[in-house]
């Protein structure tokens, strides 16, 4: 586990709860291997960056935490490729959590009931509002790294992953608080080396 690195993803809009705060400062303080991407989508749900926080860039929060942060626009995915690689190595060489912000734009709502009418139109038809991953497959394609045959499959594969996932939740019964396990640990392999 030397070389282990921690990874986890997170938006704009959940860098000012609580429970951000008190993670990625217990991890800065403990030093721990840890790449935290945050995905900067320019709204919290409807809440624009502008009364979302005060600083000029939301990288700039890793200052204040003690770690390092890089901001990388969300839609490269070459650039993306180099600051995760770099980050990476600074947290498996022993420098604590790194923070990379991705700027792009969420191009839906935040759920269903969501039309994102608060965006304006000029943002949606900005180089801001390009699709990430429309561009991702592009770069993929010119650099040769798949084929449109390949991405297609990918699509349909990552589309029946999530519509099997979606199936499986929508026929499991809801917790009961009283009889469910709130340990740390959910794996019950994890769960039986503890006891």
């Amino acid at each position: 586990m030397g070389d282990a690195v921690g990874g986890t993803a997170i938006g704009d809009g959940g860098t000012s709860t609580g429970a951000f705060h008190e993670g990625l400062n217990l991890a800065a303080v403990e030093k721990l291997p840890l790449v935290v991407a945050v995905a900067n989508n320019q709204y919290a749900y409807s809440t624009p960056n502008n009364r979302q926080f005060a600083c000029a860039n939301l990288v700039d929060r890793a200052k204040g935490y003690g770690v390092e942060g890089y901001e990388v626009d969300g839609k490269d995915l070459l650039a993306c490729l180099q600051v995760f690689q770099h980050a990476i190595t600074r947290a498996r060489a022993g420098h604590g959590p790194q923070m990379v912000v991705g700027s792009l734009l969420r191009l839906g709502g935040h759920g269903e009931h969501d039309d994102a009418s608060y965006i304006p139109d000029t943002v949606k038809h900005s180089e801001h509002g390009r699709d990430c991953l429309q561009l991702a497959e592009e770069c993929a394609l010119e650099r040769g790294w798949a084929t449109m045959t390949e991405l297609a499959a990918l699509r349909e594969s990552s589309q029946k992953e999530v519509d099997r996932a979606l199936a499986q939740t929508s026929r499991e019964p809801s917790p009961d608080p009283y009889k469910e396990s709130w340990r740390a640990l959910a794996t019950s392999a994890l769960v039986d080396e503890e006891k």
